[in-house]
């Protein structure tokens, strides 16, 4: 990709990840002021369930179609490789489904939520995974407006929904979650339709070697799915549990308003991998130097913009929320240090996919994980929900180091070339 394309993409990307990213949060000085605390803290628990499951039903079938276009491989090869991976989803979601019938009073009871919200979340999170495979085809085409645009219809179909659920039909909680059922259900059946159309997909096909190269992808990152969720995830349940779920709802909300960060980490992402693996297979050390050049850049840009979260945090939340979630505050700046050291990590772990050797990726997130829920445990009960942020901002930090180490193992860079 040349030069002037990648900032062609990365502006295209972040232009559409700001505007994804903010329309949503139109949806919050909605769902503030017209659900209770503990009802928004049971939507709090409905979002982190959909996303831990959609990793799981998924099993990174998106990044192992995404990693097979770059074997050059013609569409409709693709289209069997791709056809073997919505197998593997639909297996893994009946899986899902029928351990969660099976011990459905037990999860009920552990998730605090009904088990209506548990089958809605299996339906959101593997809707997302059909969703999330259309868009990695488009991506790595560069194809950044198709991408944009898919991503930016969701979210507004999404508010638009749920503010009438919400505010109109007095649905509560329900509206919220109704609404993403409705739209990510209609947004995986199109993805299909134009999965199809393009001969990216082939369900019938039935190819055993295709079967196993995308679970050979997959399989090693399953504690990486574990570690993620130990990670990002498990302190919105800890929250609940210690401290109640409206204390659970507030943290959410600092979490998403958090996530502003995180849009502008992803728009250079997208541009970044696409232009990455096409420079690793030239495997040319000028072109390496580059890419390291560039990361410094962005660790650089990232550390000098992190600490202005604690100062913006209080003021944003008052804005968006209101006073009853003024708390949010206190936590906001934390956690949004800890997404800006995701996003230098986000720089250093395509080097991992890139080399097949995923296995590693997996160890190192198991750790951060595990290392993020014995500070959670200790932290909460010091510090209360502000312990939770730092403790999430302390893995992170762990997790960027160790996947610098690894990375570097599997796939050495020049980082230190200025030395020689």
């Amino acid at each position: 990709m040349p030069k002037n394309n990648f900032l062609k993409n990365a502006s295209t990307y972040f232009g559409a990840n700001i505007l994804n990213g903010l329309i949503p949060f139109l949806l919050l000085p909605v769902l503030t002021r017209f659900l209770s605390v503990e009802s928004y803290g049971e939507v709090a628990i409905f979002q982190t369930l959909y996303m831990a499951l959609s990793a799981f039903v998924g099993i990174t079938m998106a990044g192992a179609s995404d990693r097979k276009f770059f074997d050059g491989e013609a569409s409709n090869k693709l289209g069997n490789f791709i056809g073997a991976c919505f197998q593997i989803c639909i297996l893994l979601t009946a899986l899902t489904t029928a351990i969660f019938l099976i011990y459905r009073n037990q999860a009920s009871a552990l998730l605090g939520v009904s088990l209506d919200y548990i089958f809605y979340a299996i339906f959101v999170s593997v809707s997302l995974v059909v969703i999330q495979i259309r868009l990695g085809q488009w991506q790595v085409r560069e194809r950044v407006f198709a991408y944009s645009f898919m991503q930016i219809s969701q979210s507004s179909l999404v508010v638009i929904f749920a503010v009438i659920m919400v505010a109109f039909l007095n649905f509560d909680a329900l509206g919220r979650i109704y609404a993403q059922v409705i739209i990510c259900g209609f947004l995986a059946a199109i993805s299909i339709i134009l999965l199809v159309k393009d001969n990216l997909l082939n369900f019938f096909s039935w190819n055993p070697q295709h079967i196993r190269e995308a679970l050979s992808f997959g399989i090693p990152l399953m504690p990486h799915i574990v570690g993620v969720f130990l990670l990002t995830m498990i302190d919105r349940f800890i929250i609940a549990g210690e401290l109640g779920i409206g204390k659970s709802g507030i943290y959410m909300l600092a979490a998403q308003l958090a996530t502003l960060v995180v849009l502008v980490h992803e728009a250079i992402n997208k541009a970044f991998w696409p232009w990455l693996f096409e420079k690793l297979k030239l495997d040319q050390i000028d072109d390496k130097i580059l890419i390291v050049k560039y990361t410094y850049i962005w660790f650089f840009v990232i550390i000098l913009t992190a600490p202005l979260a604690f100062w913006l945090g209080p003021i944003l939340v008052r804005i968006v929320a209101g006073p009853d979630y003024a708390e949010a505050g206190i936590v906001f700046g934390w956690l949004a240090l800890g997404h800006s050291i995701g996003g230098m990590y986000s720089m250093l772990n395509p080097y991992i996919y890139y080399s097949k050797k995923t296995s590693i990726l997996s160890w190192v997130t198991i750790v951060s994980g595990c290392l993020n829920v014995g500070l959670l445990l200790i932290f909460i009960k010091l510090y209360g929900m502000q312990g939770a942020a730092i403790a999430f901002a302390l893995s992170m930090l762990v997790r960027f180091l160790l996947t610098w180490i690894a990375a570097q193992s599997k796939h050495p860079m020049p980082w230190l070339y200025f030395l020689k």
